[in-house]
């Protein structure tokens, strides 16, 4: 990642949607339920320069925390904000302990992923 993942609250999460729209910046969180127990990470992908130089990121929300398992209703939400970078940079950074939960937690769930597409063939 060319950035440092960051965690944000429900309200931080928001109040970034709000600006991302009043600057015309990329936003697309419909998909994602937005609630003060739920735990959100911001990935950034792609660096962008116009309107306002920012940060392309994917918002991943977790439901049910990252021990959530595959096949228990919904429990992750996907969405994509750009950031300012400056507003980014003022972003709380996820712990390394967060970020290896993140990692190890993908990995099941591809692990997972696999497995599923080779019974449903």
């Amino acid at each position: 990642m060319p950035e440092e993942t960051k965690v944000v609250s429900a309200r931080e999460l928001m109040g970034l949607v709000d600006v991302a729209r009043g600057v015309h910046l990329g936003c697309d969180v419909a998909g994602l339920t937005v609630g003060e127990s739920h735990f959100y990470l911001l990935l950034p992908h792609v660096y962008e320069v116009a309107p306002v130089p920012a940060w392309r990121c994917r918002v991943i929300a977790f439901y049910g925390g990252l021990s959530a398992e595959m096949g228990e209703g919904e429990r992750m939400g996907l969405g994509r904000l750009d950031i300012a970078v400056d507003d980014y940079r003022r972003l709380r950074p996820a712990p390394r302990k967060v970020e290896r939960q993140l990692l190890h937690w993908l990995a099941w769930k591809a692990v997972e992923a696999v497995r599923k597409a080779a019974e449903d063939q």
